[in-house]
C-alpha cells in the first residue's frame, strides 16, 4: 500500500489537485445514486478518502460520511479542514480490512485510490469488506485503471508554479506480467524560495481489465452494472478504450 507516500504528499496534496473539480464529481455521484438506489442514501462510506475533499462536498449536501484511509497525515490535513464539524467523520483503516460496526447505503472510491490494491488478493479483500459494510441493493461507485493497449512508460514530469512551487519528476515502467505500473519518483517542493520538502519514492498501482473486475465483483458478492468515462468527472459517457481511469458501479443484490 501507499500510505508512507501520502504521509509524506499530504501537505502538499490539495495543491496538487487545485485542478480538480470536486464539486462537478459529487454531482456526478449523485446522479449515479439516483440511478441505482432506490432512494437517496442516508450513509456514504468515502474509502481512501485522503484530504476529504469528495467526503466535506457530500457532508454539506446533507449526507453522513465517514471517510477512511491508511495514511495518518492525510487524515490529519481532512480533520483539519472538517474542525468544528460532527460529519464527515473520519477514521484510519485499512482499505482492505475495516470494520466500522454498521452498514452503509453507498460506497465510493475516488482519486485514484482503489488502484494502490496490487494483488488479487488484496483487490477481493477490499471488495468483501465493501460488500460487508453495504446495506442490500447498495451501491460501490469507484475509479479504476483500466488495461491499455499501450502502457505509458518512460519519464515524465510534473511542475505546479506559485508558492509552494512543486517539481515532481517521475519514470514509468509497467510490468505486463503483474499488470504493475510503477514510478518511480524525485519529489521537491519549495516554499518562499527554499527547499521545503525533498523525497525520493518509488510506488506502483495495478491496472484491470473489465472481464477481471466483473469476476473479483462476482467473487466478493457484488455485480458490475456500469463502466464508463467520466468527461473529467462531470457524466458518463459510453467507455473509451484509451481512458486510464474509468469508473464502476457496482451494486450488492436485495
Amino acid at each position: 500500500m501507499a500510505e508512507r507516500l501520502f504521509d509524506r504528499l499530504a501537505a502538499y496534496y490539495d495543491v496538487l489537485h487545485d485542478d480538480v473539480d470536486y464539486p462537478a464529481e459529487c454531482a456526478l455521484l449523485e446522479a449515479i445514486f439516483s440511478t441505482y438506489l432506490p432512494h437517496p442514501p442516508a450513509s456514504i462510506v468515502d474509502l481512501g478518502c485522503g484530504t476529504g475533499n469528495h467526503a466535506l462536498l457530500l457532508a454539506r449536501r446533507r449526507y453522513e460520511v465517514t471517510g477512511i484511509d491508511a495514511s495518518a497525515a492525510m487524515l490529519r490535513v481532512a480533520r483539519a479542514k472538517a474542525r468544528g464539524r460532527p460529519n464527515p467523520a473520519f477514521v484510519r483503516a485499512d482499505m482492505r480490512r475495516f470494520d466500522l460496526g454498521r452498514r452503509f447505503d453507498a460506497a465510493i472510491c475516488m482519486d485514484g485510490a482503489f488502484t494502490h490494491l496490487l494483488t488479487d488478493r488484496d483487490l477481493l479483500a477490499h471488495l468483501r469488506t465493501v460488500r460487508r459494510h453495504l446495506n442490500p441493493r447498495g451501491v460501490y461507485v469507484f475509479e479504476f485503471a483500466q488495461a491499455l493497449r499501450e502502457e505509458t512508460v518512460g519519464p515524465g514530469w510534473i511542475h505546479r508554479t506559485g508558492d509552494p512551487e512543486i517539481v515532481w519528476l517521475y519514470e514509468l515502467a509497467f510490468d505486463r506480467r503483474r499488470h504493475l505500473l510503477t514510478s518511480q519518483n524525485r519529489f521537491f517542493a519549495f516554499e518562499r524560495g527554499r527547499v521545503a520538502r525533498t523525497f525520493v519514492n518509488t510506488y506502483s498501482t495495478r491496472v484491470l481489465s473489465v472481464p477481471v473486475l466483473r469476476r473479483l465483483l462476482e467473487r466478493a458478492g457484488m455485480r458490475l452494472v456500469r463502466v464508463a468515462s467520466t468527461d473529467e468527472g462531470t457524466r458518463l459517457r459510453p467507455l473509451r478504450r484509451d481512458d486510464p481511469l474509468p469508473m464502476a458501479v457496482a451494486q450488492v443484490d436485495a
